[in-house]
């Protein structure tokens, strides 16, 4: 492949994996085959409620110099951004991410693939993995608030299935309505029959056997945005696999790897990239926005910057960039996702759906492949998800092994 011709339709980092000038590099018979540009039109309960609810929405500072929205309930917060002052167009694009459409529950079967330096791949982790927006709704049939949220927004909950020296070991994450509090995580450990309370300094942790940490979690969107000055790099069109082949979420892959129907061999050095059996790549229009930690809450935090590119018609992360305390690449994170139907609603992009995830960990020369099996939405999941107690609160943690 011509890597060099298209270079400008990369993000950096995979422009890096074409160049070889890391450890981690392309395959040498790599094959991305770029079809037309297909629309993913957003839910029209979501454009009925960003018609009718956006006007009441504004921005304003706080005392450590960031800026969180008021007033917000449903639908795109700032549907008109592009009329904003420009110091406030990076935070409403911004914050047009962080609330971008979201089905009420997603469901699947979470594999996490770990790669090391060496090329020895373990399967870190398959767990039931279940994602409750429980406010903030623009779906057909529920009210934009759960009635038993207590505060909180998306509570993201992985059980783990395998390794079976893991089994019914879980992790809790739960975001708040307040989008300045520190999310609330826990752990639940089977030996103890508990759940622990993690601290919130967990944020730049990974989590066991992977290269995800607290605030990667959502996809490039990190947690407290208060905490952010935010830049708007322009907009930018992009290769992306938004359509990926739906076959391929039959099944994860083996105990050793993905699947071979769609991946290349793990091998040292060589990151998987995905088969042209994947899908067909397209151009897409993406917001480029600049994320750093303001200067009071710079010290020790993991990344001195995040590069995050929002696809402009759904605003759904297609590709986010971080970069170390010294400025040097640190991990590419990049999403091949499929439109999956949401009854009653239509059909989106979202983050525990129907998705492969990569993360190329450039800084400590790890890969960590996460692959969905079996992905629904709303009603086409089990009725049992819905129950707010047990798959989207603490309490639940204790029914595990129940």
């Amino acid at each position: 492949m011509n890597w060099q011709s298209y270079k400008e339709l990369m993000p950096n980092e995979m422009q890096l994996l074409f160049a070889g000038d890391a450890y981690w590099k392309m395959p040498e018979n790599v094959d991305m085959v770029v079809g037309p540009t297909i629309s993913v039109p957003l839910p029209a309960k979501y454009i009925d409620d960003t018609k009718q609810l956006s006007a009441s929405v504004t921005l304003s500072a706080v005392p450590s110099g960031g800026y969180v929205p008021h007033g917000y309930s449903a639908g795109m917060p700032f549907p008109a951004f592009a009329q904003s002052s420009l110091s406030m167009e990076p935070y409403e694009i911004f914050y047009n991410l962080f609330y971008h459409y979201t089905p009420r529950l997603q469901r699947n079967i979470t594999c996490n693939y770990a790669m090391d330096s060496h090329g020895n791949v373990t399967l870190a982790e398959r767990a039931d993995a279940v994602y409750s927006e429980l406010a903030y709704l623009s779906d057909e049939g529920y009210p934009h608030e759960v009635s038993n949220s207590n505060g909180s927004s998306l509570v993201k909950l992985f059980e783990q299935i395998e390794p079976e020296q893991g089994k019914y070991s879980a992790n809790l994450d739960i975001q708040h309505t307040d989008p300045t509090q520190p999310d609330d995580a826990y752990l639940y450990l089977p030996s103890n029959r508990r759940a622990l309370r993690v601290s919130s300094a967990y944020t730049c942790a990974p989590q066991t056997g992977v290269d995800w940490t607290l605030d990667d979690g959502n996809l490039g969107a990190p947690t407290l945005p208060q905490r952010y000055k935010i830049t708007y790099l322009g907009t930018k069109e992009i290769v992306a696999l938004v359509h990926m082949n739906p076959e391929a979420l039959d099944s994860c892959g083996t105990s050793t790897g993905l699947s071979s129907a769609y991946f290349p061999q793990m091998d040292r050095e060589t990151v998987p990239w995905p088969k042209a059996t994947l899908g067909r790549w397209e151009l897409r229009k993406a917001y480029v926005i600049q994320m750093s930690r303001l200067p009071t809450f710079a010290a020790g935090y993991c990344y001195s910057k995040r590069v995050i590119y929002i696809d402009t018609e759904t605003f759904f992360p297609l590709y986010a960039e971080t970069y170390d305390v010294n400025g040097q690449p640190y991990k590419l994170m990049a999403e091949f996702v499929a439109p999956l139907r949401v009854p009653r609603t239509g059909v989106a992009l979202s983050g525990n759906g129907a998705l492969e995830t990569f993360i190329v960990n450039f800084k400590e020369r790890h890969l960590t492949l996460s692959t969905g099996e079996n992905p629904c939405y709303d009603s086409d999941c089990d009725a049992k998800y819905f129950d707010v107690e047990r798959y989207a609160s603490p309490d639940g943690l204790a029914k595990i092994q129940q």
